[in-house]
């Protein structure tokens, strides 16, 4: 049952980032750098990580994992030191689902955690797509680190791309066995 609100609430986002036409309209076009917004409503990290889940879902898998390395150099090691510190002090990552305005806005505090966990499970699943298990593996790995990073769905509610990661993590470990 877990597994069946799990794929929903990850097509449900991907619908709702196929759906939005500002993002859409920001994607950078070839030789843009994707690591800077063009986008008054978006920061960069938060663009970065949008561009990879609009290119996953069009099914373009090769340029999201070009955006993600294109860019994580930038982001992901501070956002891993972020996630370390709150599991060093034994933090609890915040609700999934539908949350107060309160807790909203405390999720959106941590954006860059938010917004690197969701560009890995971009590429992670682009990587799965193409057939790149291996290297599927070592991103789902980076992924699953980034527990307590949280993607927006617009139809209201977060979901973690740590726990969907993990999901997909544990197929692959199955089929081979």
């Amino acid at each position: 049952m877990v597994l069946k609100i799990q794929a929903r609430a990850v097509a449900a986002f991907l619908l709702g980032v196929a759906l939005s036409s500002a993002v859409w309209a920001e994607i950078p076009e070839a030789g843009a750098n994707p690591c800077v917004s063009r986008s008054a409503e978006l920061g960069d990290s938060a663009f970065w990580a949008n561009t990879a889940v609009a290119q996953y879902a069009d099914g373009d898998y090769e340029a999201a994992v070009t955006t993600v390395d294109a860019c994580f150099g930038i982001w992901g090691a501070k956002a891993g030191q972020q996630q370390k510190k709150l599991h060093e002090e034994g933090t609890k990552c915040p609700r999934t689902g539908r949350v107060s305005a309160r807790a909203k806005a405390k999720i959106h505090e941590n954006y860059l955690m938010n917004d690197v966990s969701t560009a890995l499970w971009a590429k992670a699943r682009s990587q799965h797509q193409l057939g790149d298990i291996e290297q599927a593996k070592v991103t789902y790995g980076r992924c699953v680190y980034m527990a307590c990073g949280r993607a927006w769905d617009p139809k209201g509610w977060f979901w973690s791309p740590a726990q969907d990661c993990a999901t997909f993590a544990r197929k692959l470990l199955k089929t081979e066995s």
